[in-house]
């Protein structure tokens, strides 16, 4: 079976790149060229290239792909995948590893909204005042917060409360996209 995959910005630090366009051939070579070598040149089949930058491009591509289905309950359901000539792994296990990193860097999203938040208050003397999360991060951006962030890793809105006048909680839905459920994101902030 053969899964279309468009790789977002794949980014080539290779003699010769930056100064001219990309080949269909250095682009299938960067891509099987990963430490685990899970895919091999016959697995890919390059569909487009495009040039973003001097050193940056987006590759779409068919990438060979292996389903191995359940049945639970009379429905099929993806239990294993196998990607080229990789390793049968497990769709939960994958599912689980990408909502660990995905939380990793909500928080640290969260922290830079809080270093931004004392920023201002060290600046101003007092805590932001605001309706919702984007009015606050309008009063921190670009001044206190450099890139603006307003959705976490799954690209959800935050949330922001102001508990009291000196605390504020900046909020994720988390991994099931949800607000008000156990894996819910938070970080409070107090000066």
């Amino acid at each position: 079976m053969r899964l279309r995959i468009l790789f977002i910005t794949l980014a080539l630090v290779s003699a010769g790149c930056s100064s001219r366009k990309i080949s269909l051939d250095t682009a299938r070579d960067a891509i099987v060229a990963p430490p685990q070598k899970v895919l091999e040149k016959d697995d890919i089949d390059i569909v487009h290239v495009t040039q973003t930058s001097g050193s940056s491009v987006v590759v779409e591509s068919r990438v060979k792909t292996a389903f191995r289905l359940q049945k639970i309950d009379d429905v099929w359901e993806v239990r294993d995948i196998r990607i080229g000539h990789g390793e049968w792994e497990e769709v939960k296990d994958l599912s689980e590893a990408l909502a660990r990193v995905k939380t990793e860097q909500t928080l640290l999203m969260l922290e830079e909204v809080a270093d931004s938040v004392r920023e201002y208050r060290k600046d101003t003397g007092r805590m932001p005042e605001f309706e919702d999360y984007i009015g606050l991060s309008d009063i921190l951006a670009p001044k206190y917060m450099k890139s603006l962030i307003r959705l976490d890793s799954w690209r959800n809105p935050l949330r922001a409360i102001a508990v009291n006048t000196d605390t504020i909680r900046v909020v994720s839905a988390g991994p099931d996209l949800r607000f008000e459920t156990g894996d819910d994101i938070s970080l409070t902030i107090k000066p």
